[in-house]
């Protein structure tokens, strides 16, 4: 089992460095063979991790990568078949947040958490979300609801996540909350780009966006497998 969870971890970097070769090269076919693979590699490694004691914590989250699958490959198809497809991988992707959330809720000692002890922080989070209602409000027409809705729920994720602060070790906690802001500035990249600077470079955003993406991912996946285990010793 170890030389297979080391195989597909290696499958998802090598695949991830493809298809940021064909995000640079514009390779459409590159791109089409290797988006979906992505963190379809790390749902395995997730399950394959933690198969032997899933959490409703654990198996939340992998419900979210599974999501998180739907959405990368809806998103494909927005060029060629139109706004639809949009609205679909941004349902898609809603309903991994709402997963992650559901994941982090249900880790043990919630009321530890760093936001339940200090619920001020609510404040940061919700000036957050302001702020990126603003940046976008006057771009956003026909997808306001939408969009106020995701990024509602986008940022809501990050709160949850950052609520793990106390109740995993530091070094999990900080691979957890970093990996949840680099998937929180992927999906506000794609808004930016998408409703109010449509003229930026597509390569280079392109690169950004799944960049962050990515290693958003592979730390929160990789974090939840560790805060599993912790979980596991405390049960046992």
């Amino acid at each position: 089992m170890k030389t297979t969870s080391s195989t597909l971890l290696a499958l998802f970097f090598g695949f991830a460095i493809v298809n940021l070769f064909a995000v640079s090269s514009g390779s459409e076919v590159l791109n089409f063979a290797t988006k979906p693979l992505l963190v379809s590699f790390l749902a395995v490694w997730f399950f394959l991790q933690t198969r032997g004691n899933l959490t409703p914590s654990s198996r939340f989250f992998l419900v979210g990568l599974i999501f998180s699958v739907a959405g990368d490959t809806l998103l494909m198809f927005v060029n060629a078949r139109g706004e639809l497809f949009f609205l679909l991988g941004l349902g898609s992707f809603l309903f991994a947040h709402l997963s992650y959330i559901t994941s982090f809720s249900k880790f043990p000692a919630l009321k530890s958490g760093a936001i339940w002890r200090n619920k001020w922080l609510i404040l940061l989070f919700l000036i957050v979300l302001v702020i990126v209602i603003c940046l976008l409000w006057d771009k956003l027409g026909a997808f306001l609801i939408p969009v106020v809705v995701y990024a509602a729920v986008i940022v809501s994720m990050s709160a949850f996540c950052f609520n793990m602060k106390n109740r995993v070790p530091n070094n999990i906690f900080y691979m957890l909350f970093g990996g949840a802001i680099l998937f929180v500035v992927s999906d506000l990249i794609i808004a930016m780009k998408k409703f109010k600077y449509p003229e930026a470079n597509e390569v280079t955003i392109g690169l950004i966006i799944m960049a962050t993406y990515l290693i958003g991912q592979y730390l929160l996946t990789i974090g939840m497998v560790k805060a599993n285990s912790c979980e596991r010793e405390r049960i046992t």
